[in-house]
């Protein structure tokens, strides 16, 4: 009787582990949905989105469309210190002397604004605003020239510095009519076959760059010291920008 307590407590345990990642980033994702609605009504929301094309999926956290935009928002419950580059391959969380690497959530959003230009077939006319939002307990130690990175409290005044209209009413009808037709209902098994997909790309990354591989275009790595530190760069910049940090 409690060698069975036992193990069902260890399977408990264990079950939370797995799930707790997931359960983390859906509750940061709530807190941003709940931002986000606080923005006046000329703002239109989409939350938690799923497409496919061509045989490849893609997940998106938020999209909100006003006339002065659409932005691309993705969410990452990450706290602690977070440190990165724009062309880093990957990010470090730091919590006291814990280290974790995660994909550069500026390079995933990127992928998402690329796929949103494919999907609405648009020319330059359309403003894509990509932005980055981490939990308040996150300190963020990123380097950034050209994106927006920023805590969850100061997400609605980094959409709300847009302020020249750019979109006419028509447009905005016809992007959050195209958002609405393309749209797939995000059932379990398909957001199974969506992160094992995505788990599968960055396994492949991770392999290319421990055999001193860029991933990006099949170039060598090589040990360069830049303003932060060192850092492995692409043999073949500045065509190729990929650069990890040592």
């Amino acid at each position: 009787m409690h060698i069975a307590i036992i193990v069902i407590f260890f399977a408990v345990v264990i079950f939370i582990k797995l799930k707790m990642p997931m359960w983390k980033g859906k509750y940061s994702e709530k807190l941003v949905n709940n931002k986000i609605q606080e923005l006046p009504e000329e703002y239109v929301v989409f939350n938690d989105l799923l497409f496919e094309s061509n045989g490849y999926s893609t997940q998106i956290d938020h999209i909100v469309v006003s006339p002065y935009g659409v932005f691309v928002i993705e969410t990452k419950g990450y706290k602690g210190w977070i440190l990165g580059g724009e062309n880093s391959e990957y990010w470090t969380q730091t919590i006291y002397k814990s280290k974790h690497q995660f994909y550069n959530p500026i390079k995933q959003n990127a992928g998402h604004v690329r796929f949103l230009h494919h999907l609405l077939k648009c020319s330059t006319d359309i403003l894509f605003i990509p932005i980055v939002v981490f939990n308040n307990s996150a300190e963020l130690k990123v380097h950034t020239d050209n994106n927006i990175v920023v805590n969850r409290y100061n997400l609605k005044r980094a959409i709300l510095q847009y302020r020249t209209a750019v979109l006419n009413q028509e447009t905005i009808n016809w992007i959050i009519q195209t958002i609405n037709q393309n749209r797939i209902i995000a059932d379990k098994e398909k957001l199974k076959q969506h992160k094992h997909n995505a788990k599968a790309r960055q396994y492949r990354s991770s392999r290319l760059i421990n055999q001193g591989v860029c991933p990006q275009c099949g170039g060598h790595l090589i040990l360069r010291k830049g303003k932060y530190g060192t850092f492995y760069g692409c043999s073949n910049f500045p065509t190729c920008k990929f650069t990890i940090n040592s």
